[in-house]
């Protein structure tokens, strides 16, 4: 991750770093680092790094390992918390959830877009033996996901290629896969005015998921995503498409129906 000089005065880099820090465990699906691994992404020296690690492991957001790797510590998960909970929730969204659940027997997941990631914020675990490992706070590649192409159908294609404009990383899971830009455009455009879309092993090889949108109908504009997720095995597309989607379409318009800008949802 390079570190671009900025000339705003109000800007205190040394906490900037220390943010950036943070962020490098997530962005770059690291679970350990490096002293020297961490300087090279931040593109500062090893000094510097190690005041910035100091730091964030005395006030309990990094640690290290025996090895002397470091990795995030708890403290990172309570913030995770606050800002979720911070996200409030009415009664009768939640219903229209937990019912989406009884009606298909699965998890239900809510999703938004941040930046060219998409982000979980809620996820209602099934009543069955099947346990989600989808929970609050999960990022996945907005570009890999039918989740991630649905919220980035709210964008142009012009907002599209400036948020990619640097990105390179374009790991393929499925022949469904966007390899670039221009193909992920090419899906996205397909996805708009959509209420729905299908991932049939496009995503995980082992699950299913159906993605809709939740809109602000003041604007227009998809504010979330709302998804299930099924093992691969557990209904036909036919049946899927015929009694499961319709279902996840419906909840999300009536979530769409019941959101307010601007107030809790």
């Amino acid at each position: 991750m390079s570190i671009e000089k900025t000339d705003d005065k109000y800007m205190v880099n040394s906490l900037r770093n220390g943010l950036l820090l943070m962020e490098l465990f997530n962005k770059h699906e690291i679970a350990k680092m490096s002293l020297s691994e961490i300087a090279a992404h931040l593109k500062i020296n090893k000094s510097s790094a190690y005041r910035l690690l100091f730091t964030l492991e005395q006030m309990g957001y990094i640690k290290k390992d025996s090895n002397k790797n470091y990795m995030l510590d708890t403290k990172v998960v309570d913030l995770s918390h606050s800002y979720l909970t911070s996200i409030s929730f009415k009664q009768e969204a939640y219903a229209i959830m937990e019912q989406l659940r009884d009606d298909t027997g699965t998890a239900v997941h809510l999703f938004t877009l941040d930046g060219i990631e998409i982000i979980n914020l809620q996820n209602i675990q099934p009543l069955g033996s099947f346990m989600s490992n989808i929970l609050p706070g999960l990022r996945w590649p907005a570009y890999a996901t039918v989740i991630g192409q649905i919220l980035l159908s709210n964008l142009s294609d012009e907002e599209i290629r400036i948020r990619f404009n640097d990105f390179s990383e374009w790991k393929i899971y499925s022949d469904a896969t966007p390899a670039n830009l221009d193909e992920l455009l090419e899906v996205v455009n397909s996805a708009r005015g959509k209420d729905h879309l299908t991932s049939w092993q496009k995503f995980n090889n082992d699950m299913i998921a159906c993605a809709a949108p939740i809109k602000d109908l003041s604007s227009n504009k998809i504010i979330y995503a709302l998804s299930i997720s099924f093992p691969v095995n557990a209904f036909t597309l036919e049946y899927f498409e015929q009694h499961i989607t319709p279902a996840v379409v419906e909840a999300a318009n009536n979530l769409s129906k019941i959101y307010k800008p601007d107030a809790n949802w």
